[in-house]
């Protein structure tokens, strides 16, 4: 039997400026959750002129982000630096909440059930 082979992660799709200073990327199997982030994080970037995203279909799990550069930047260099940034920020949040967890002083109970 066969394996279907998966789709790309993220692809570039057609009609992207030749420079990538302007293209659209398909995200696979991701949502609004994974697209609002990432789209917050591109606009924190002052050498992105526009980013949006969009999920075209609800049955299916892929976004689209469109990314605009100024001054001919890479907008796939743009996209790159934001999702290690996103990366960056959860691990940051992860050790503070962790750190919280088993240092803060909370009530503790144990639920009988």
């Amino acid at each position: 039997m066969a394996t279907a082979e998966a789709p790309p992660k993220i692809r570039i799709m057609k009609g992207a400026a030749s420079d990538l200073s302007a293209a659209t990327y398909q995200v696979h199997d991701e949502s609004h959750t994974m697209g609002n982030a990432l789209r917050w994080m591109l606009m924190k970037n002052p050498k992105v002129e526009f980013c949006g995203y969009s999920v075209p279909h609800p049955s299916e799990p892929n976004i689209q982000i469109r990314i605009q550069m100024y001054d001919k930047l890479s907008s796939l260099q743009a996209l790159i630096r934001a999702l290690d940034d996103l990366d960056n920020l959860c691990d940051s949040i992860n050790e503070a909440y962790t750190e919280s967890l088993q240092n803060d002083d909370y009530e503790k109970w144990d639920e009988k059930s």
